[in-house]
């Protein structure tokens, strides 16, 4: 059995080599760092298989790199008229408007949740999920501090 060997590795150090990989149409898989995509990606558990980007809609992961040169990996919830992209993590409720293409790295196609098995971008119930998801978004603040609160009871 081939032996896995991991490194944990800043984002602006990998991002020259994630680029070259992505720009000759090769995929690269990383592990998850952050809260901002809970429930659905849990961090430093969760990977993701992130692919070129050709056409995002709503609904898409992409990898996006801020102005400020951060990395974000957050869900696109509208295509505007002017071609730009508002964007929101699943656990989060503000949104980021105005991102744009050039800014976007790659698109997430697959993702493990728990290390075990990897589901499509494409797979039905996923979509399912995240139909479900974008529709309960104004109600988030309420759904998370009502969380926060039988937690902290508990």
């Amino acid at each position: 059995m081939e032996e896995m060997i991991t490194r944990e590795v800043a984002m602006e150090s990998l991002s020259p080599l994630l680029e070259e990989i992505l720009h000759n149409g090769g995929t690269v898989e990383l592990t998850v760092t952050g809260n901002s995509m809970w429930p659905m990606l849990h961090h430093q558990v969760s990977r993701v298989r992130l692919a070129p980007v050709s056409e995002l809609k709503k609904g898409d992961l992409p990898l996006y790199k801020r102005k400020n040169g951060t990395y974000v990996l957050h869900r696109i919830l509208n295509v505007e008229a002017d071609g730009s992209y508002t964007c929101c993590g699943d656990n989060q409720w503000h949104l980021e408007r105005g991102l744009q293409r050039a800014q976007m790295v790659a698109v997430v196609t697959h993702f493990s949740r728990k290390g075990n098995r990897w589901v499509s971008g494409n797979d039905r119930l996923y979509r399912l999920y995240t139909q479900f998801w974008m529709a309960v978004r104004p109600l988030r603040r309420l759904i998370f501090g009502g969380w926060r609160r039988i937690r902290r009871m508990i």
